[in-house]
């Protein structure tokens, strides 16, 4: 085999000996490192320099290498800046510079130590550090992938539930806060219809107060007092409800205000008394207040000689408590702010009683109370075809007579209002 087919021989070294093999085969000076101090000069010089040629701008950044040297001279060389005078030399200092780095790691094979230390160091540290981070890349792909597909469903499942909900308000759901407010002009009108939805529920109030006292014992016992009171006077406000107005009872008898006769007494010591008829004593006040001319004159405290003579101090006594003056006082009140202040609950017990939330919960639970009785007297009527409590002595004649059909329209009629109180759409419009 020539000489000439040996050199294209591969041969077999190791990444970690591959520098000692060159260096110790003399292809590279030993010291190559130290004389590259000319060459990282000069490459840091020409980074610094504005680059003329925009083909090779690009290129011309982080760490400069032997093939990137050459082919960024080569470009040079075939535009307008690779100009060479008559020694042979270039006419451009950019691309001297250039020419120069190439020159350096040419000599001694730098070129090569250089290429075999970036080799050791892509092999040992840069690719698995790539291989790391594309790993890495890809798990975040993946997820980002996952969790896109989860918020798409998320997305499309809160939509439907968004749409259902606000169907079940009653509104589109494309603009809330004008919807809404026209829903809220139709909470007067729904108040009117539930308002008289209760006030047929009479016979299911009697009917289960009757029940109650027959089976309790208690003819006096109250049930759903807030609904009776609804079913008898409508949708009043809540002061009214709290205090109802009595009339008051015009008589032409006497007053039955007790006169108490005072009975004058007088102590050991001369102090007078007067005595009422139910043995008790009210010392007299310096102007007694009489309340039967028969007593009018009874002695005052001055007109009662208690035995006691004047006591002579020795003078006057200055006790210091000559009036200082403050001057005025400014507390700013020139303006005239009137404050108006309102008891505690006032403004509440102004509204109706379907408005006022404490009275419209009271209201729903005593519908609840009477619905679950309506139900379970419905179910037990419709499971026993003999009425039972019929047998029992002075059974009142509404239980006796009483079918499953009545209590079963009697609780339609309390579920109707029910229904529309505690419904998504009215819920949401109270809040």
């Amino acid at each position: 085999m020539s000489s000439s087919m040996e050199m294209y021989i591969p041969i077999d070294i190791k990444d970690v000996k591959l520098l000692d093999w060159l260096v110790d085969r003399s292809i590279v000076n030993r010291l190559w490192n130290e004389e590259c101090g000319e060459l990282r000069s000069l490459i840091k010089q020409v980074l610094t320099e504005d680059c003329p040629l925009d083909d090779i701008r690009g290129e011309v950044v982080g760490p400069i290498l032997y093939p990137t040297s050459v082919r960024i001279l080569e470009a040079l060389e075939k535009s307008p800046f690779g100009g060479k005078n008559m020694l042979g030399q270039f006419t451009h200092q950019y691309t001297a510079t250039w020419a120069r780095i190439v020159k350096l790691y040419e000599r001694d094979g730098t070129f090569l130590a250089d290429c075999a230390k970036n080799l050791l160091q892509n092999i040992r540290y840069d690719i698995p550090l790539f291989k790391k981070q594309i790993s890495r890349a890809t798990q975040v792909k993946q997820d980002s992938v996952k969790k896109q597909a989860d918020c798409s469903n998320n997305i499309t499942k809160y939509e439907a539930k968004y749409r259902e909900k606000c169907s079940a308000i009653g509104i589109v759901g494309d603009s809330i806060k004008s919807e809404l407010s026209d829903l809220v002009l139709d909470i007067p009108d729904r108040m009117g219809d539930i308002s008289r939805d209760i006030g047929q529920i009479q016979p299911a109030i009697t009917y289960y107060q009757t029940f109650v006292r027959f089976l309790l014992g208690n003819a006096e016992l109250e049930v759903c007092p807030l609904l009776s009171y609804f079913v008898k006077n409508g949708n009043t406000p809540v002061a009214q409800w709290e205090n109802p107005v009595v009339p008051m009872e015009s008589s032409d008898s006497e007053s039955s205000v007790e006169v108490i006769e005072p009975i004058e007494t007088q102590d050991k010591n001369g102090c007078v008394f007067i005595t009422t008829d139910n043995h008790e004593q009210v010392e007299t006040d310096p102007e007694p207040i009489v309340s039967n001319p028969e007593v009018a004159n009874v002695q005052t405290p001055e007109d009662i000689d208690f035995g006691i003579d004047t006591i002579d101090f020795g003078g006057d006594i200055d006790f210091g408590d000559e009036p200082v003056e403050y001057g005025e006082i400014d507390f700013g009140d020139e303006g005239g702010i009137e404050i108006d202040l309102l008891e505690a609950g006032e403004e509440n017990k102004n509204q109706t009683l379907l408005d006022n939330t404490t009275t419209r919960n009271k209201i729903i639970d005593e519908l609840f109370e009477l619905s679950a009785f309506l139900s379970a007297r419905a179910e037990e009527m419709g499971r026993c075809t003999e009425n039972i409590l019929s047998e029992i002595p002075d059974c009142p004649p509404e239980i006796q007579t009483a079918q499953v059909e009545g209590v079963e329209k009697m609780l339609a009629r309390v579920d109707s209002p029910l229904n529309q109180l505690i419904c998504d759409k009215m819920r949401h419009l109270l809040l």
